[in-house]
């Protein structure tokens, strides 16, 4: 445990500690960190920053008045991670941790990770604390989550993730506030809270793990940061305004997102959702990718998307002609179907025929992905506007009907166009993709081809004066 060595007077601690306790109410104000009625779970690690917030949030929440505009009625618990890696150090954190909560009159949460072989233990760790502290929400009322991330962890992350990732968007590091997480002491260095609790004589743990080189950010702080000191002197300060205007900037971006979104993402009948291609492709390439990430987070993936995929995704998008499509990780593929951007899963480009199935009149069945369905006098009647239902003449049907993919060399006769068309060039004048058409249901009777799915009724089966019997024919995606 660290002994604080006190030099100053009793009233310049008191002096210290106050200026010290309006420099961080000020920012929390500044930054709409909380409110009066919120329920802060701190989480405390036993070191200098974790105690040093919470012992700093307890005094303000005590403050009989508060500044102005800064709250202090807020309620205030703990929690603390105890990872077992240190083994009696680590038990001794915990105890720690549990003293202060007990001197303070704070609820402590105590939580034992799982033990085990981990090939990156801090990501790891980081992500455990998290749902952690997101589950003592949902189950214990806290409304925001307080960690003790100081100026030098943000720069050294800053630095990690400009030499491993790309893009802007992965420098946008610990904002004041993210969801529920704040972090109240974000505008302090790392050495001003050591010591400010020198001076406070408040004590902490130390962790010696902190200091080894077998974690990148520990090599950055020991060896990356004194060389650029030595280069720049205030390069802390330089960075810290490029993140608060990187945030700032952020937001605009994602105001131009959103109205890039709505212009561009669209939903078919069944929920699927995709990007108009054509809508991509005049957007600048800045929002078109913005648009992306959005799109493929959305639908939960989790492919790193480099500059070098995102251009290759634009330019699907340029190209309009027939289909194709780019190959993603995890089993996923990117196919631009005439003008419409889908995510499917890699598969045969051709596409899998379901089986031939039979059906009564009226009846059921189902046929791959959907739901076709005959029935007598339909509601819809027979000028009905929606493709996905029909209404023919049923006095040559037969009592069974025939529903089957589609075959090489199909044709048939479709109501409104004169002589025979293949089937296939059905499909490609309705720009139906290559790997749906063997799933589009075709209904015969006979021998004869009776509805080609969602695109066109034979003209032999039209209504006219002289009908007798309406039967309704409908298809739609079954809930799998």
């Amino acid at each position: 445990m660290q002994k604080p060595s006190i030099s100053s007077s009793a009233s310049d601690r008191v002096s210290d500690s106050d200026a010290m306790l309006e420099r961080v109410g000020a920012f929390i104000r500044d930054k709409h960190l909380f409110s009066d009625a919120d329920r802060i779970l701190c989480m405390v690690s036993g070191g200098a920053d974790s105690v040093a917030m919470l012992r700093l949030l307890q005094a303000l929440a005590l403050s009989s008045s508060g500044q102005a505009g800064i709250p202090h009625r807020f309620r205030l618990g703990i929690c603390h991670v105890n990872y077992g890696r240190r083994g009696e150090e680590s038990n001794a954190d915990e105890a720690f941790v549990r003293g202060i909560g007990d001197e303070l009159g704070i609820s402590v949460h105590t939580i034992r990770a799982p033990q085990g072989d981990r090939s990156n233990f801090q990501a790891w760790a980081r992500d455990f604390r998290y749902l952690a502290a997101q589950n003592l929400c949902r189950w214990q009322g806290y409304t925001r989550v307080a960690v003790a991330h100081n100026t030098d962890d943000r720069i050294e992350t800053f630095i990690y993730r400009l030499i491993t990732y790309a893009g802007r968007r992965s420098l946008v590091v610990m904002p004041p506030r993210r969801g529920r997480v704040i972090r109240p002491l974000l505008f302090l260095r790392s050495k001003e809270i050591r010591d400010y609790c020198k001076e406070a004589g408040i004590s902490w743990r130390e962790d010696e793990s902190n200091a080894s080189p077998d974690y990148a950010r520990n090599r950055i702080r020991q060896t990356v940061l004194p060389r650029l000191e030595e280069i720049r002197p205030d390069f802390r300060e330089r960075i810290t305004d490029t993140l608060f205007l990187l945030e700032d900037e952020d937001e605009v971006l994602k105001t131009v997102a959103g109205n890039a979104w709505l212009s561009a993402h669209k939903k078919e009948r069944d929920g699927q959702d995709y990007l108009v291609a054509s809508e991509l492709s005049l957007m600048p390439k800045a929002t078109a990718r913005l648009v992306i990430r959005r799109w493929l987070s959305s639908a939960g993936s989790q492919v790193r998307l480099s500059r070098k995929l995102l251009d290759a995704i634009i330019g699907l998008c340029a190209d309009s002609s027939g289909t194709s499509s780019l190959a993603l990780a995890e089993g996923l593929q990117l196919e631009r179907q005439y003008d419409k951007l889908l995510l499917a899963a890699t598969g045969d480009p051709g596409g899998t025929a379901p089986p031939v199935v039979t059906m009564t009149v009226p009846g059921k069945a189902e046929f791959g992905d959907y739901l076709v369905e005959a029935v007598e006098m339909p509601s819809w009647g027979v000028e009905t506007l929606d493709p996905m239902q029909v209404t023919v003449d049923g006095g040559g049907l037969d009592e069974q009907l025939i529903v089957r993919p589609w075959r090489t060399g199909d044709r048939f006769a479709p109501l409104g166009l004169k002589g025979n068309k293949s089937i296939q060039d059905l499909f490609t004048d309705e720009k139906v993709p290559r790997r749906d058409r063997m799933g589009v249901p075709i209904i015969e009777s006979g021998g004869s081809i009776v509805w080609v799915c969602g695109l066109r009724i034979a003209d032999a089966f039209k209504v006219t004066d002289a009908s007798e019997r309406l039967v309704g024919l409908r298809v739609s995606r079954r809930k799998i």
